[in-house]
């Protein structure tokens, strides 16, 4: 588990977007994976039977949790990651093990892991997730994918940009027939909007909070999953296919 960390968030319209990144490169480098453009994010959320983990977002609930598998492609394919995001307040703590193919798989199809890591602290970090999806029974619900921008402080404070575009969601039916999914993708919103994130430990840096003022930016309680899943209860399905309402 690392250090806390504080994440504000805030639904924007892709010309603010444009002009909050412009401004961003005067203070803050590229990422490394940024430096041709974007980069792809595609998670698979894991969830309770009653949708806990979505339900308690939107309704604000400040002591909440997140499960899911990630991986950096528009379609699933190694390396995975499985993630447990743990928020306390306004404190977000995220443990992170790197699977291998076997266990993604078998966890994407709603199923244990039985790869021993030699790492102990894999192994340890692991366990502690498992704890989680067991004690609350969840299963895999959703997958997420967006593109990516982000910046990243080189002043070694850890402040982090971040832009995501293009929020997608799979139909649920695809995700269980094939395991790691595959096609049936639709934008998670009916007027997409981008997705720009604060991230910073201890307090904001004065650009962070100079930029949010002077853009007028008003935070929110903006979840990728949370947005998807509504997305996929309320569109009619036939056949696992989207169809216009």
């Amino acid at each position: 588990m690392t250090m806390p960390r504080f994440e504000n968030k805030y639904r924007i319209h892709e010309e603010l977007a444009t002009e909050i990144e412009q401004v961003a490169s005067f203070h803050i480098d590229l990422d490394a994976h940024s430096r041709d453009g974007s980069y792809p994010v595609n998670s698979l959320y894991f969830d309770t039977p009653y949708n806990d983990d979505a339900r308690e977002t939107d309704d604000g609930i400040v002591m909440r949790s997140k499960v899911r598998l990630r991986c950096y492609a528009l379609d699933p394919k190694p390396p995975f990651f499985l993630e447990l995001k743990q928020r306390y307040g306004s404190s977000i703590y995220k443990t992170r093990v790197l699977l291998e193919p076997e266990d993604a798989e078998r966890m994407a199809c709603g199923l244990p892991p039985v790869v021993t890591y030699r790492n102990a602290s894999a192994g340890k970090d692991l366990d502690a997730i498992r704890e989680v999806i067991d004690r609350r029974q969840m299963t895999p619900r959703v997958w997420v994918r967006y593109m990516r921008r982000a910046w990243t402080s080189s002043w070694g404070d850890g402040a982090r940009l971040t832009v995501d575009r293009a929020v997608e969601t799979q139909v649920l039916e695809h995700c269980a027939a094939v395991g790691l999914g595959s096609g049936g993708w639709m934008f998670a919103e009916p007027d997409p909007r981008a997705v720009l994130e604060l991230k910073f430990f201890g307090s904001a840096p004065r650009w962070m909070q100079s930029l949010a003022y002077d853009f007028e930016l008003e935070r929110t309680s903006c979840s990728k999953y949370g947005m998807s899943l509504f997305m996929l209860e309320n569109t009619p399905m036939i056949s696992g296919q989207v169809q216009a309402s």
